[in-house]
């Protein structure tokens, strides 16, 4: 967990049930001077977030996850939270025949895995500085 008080670096938020996709994404982000919080699951995900939302800047999601919502229910409750904090997707595979799926990847940034760092550290950094939706390949 991160400290309420005031920080320095964005903090980010990832929630993915792939324990290796946890470890690679964050020693990425924090090599790239991020302070990176991990969560193996949408539910431990909404308990940090809403405990700490107002210290997150960024939340990096996986689309598919067992349990009872997917990433975009999170993100939907995330922006019924904070509707200022941005969400990003991560997924293996993108499902243009989900109109849900093609309408939050048209409103946010989707990340196709496998990805390379540097691609990682873009789309994070993009979407900080307020780049352009769509989606990333």
């Amino acid at each position: 967990m991160i400290p309420s008080d005031e920080h320095s670096r964005p903090v980010i938020l990832i929630a993915d049930d792939e324990p290796f996709i946890l470890r690679y994404i964050k020693q990425v982000l924090q090599l790239a001077d991020y302070d990176v919080i991990t969560a193996d699951g949408f539910e431990v995900a909404w308990t940090i977030l809403e405990q700490q939302h107002s210290v997150i800047d960024l939340v990096l999601t996986d689309i598919v996850m067992p349990g009872s919502i997917d990433g975009l229910e999170l993100a939907e409750r995330i922006h019924q939270l904070d509707a200022d904090l941005p969400v990003l997707f991560i997924t293996g595979a993108l499902s243009e025949s989900d109109p849900r799926t093609v309408k939050m990847a048209e409103k946010q940034l989707v990340l196709l895995k496998p990805f390379y760092p540097k691609q990682l550290v873009d789309f994070v950094g993009a979407q900080l500085r307020g780049a352009s939706s769509g989606i990333a390949r």
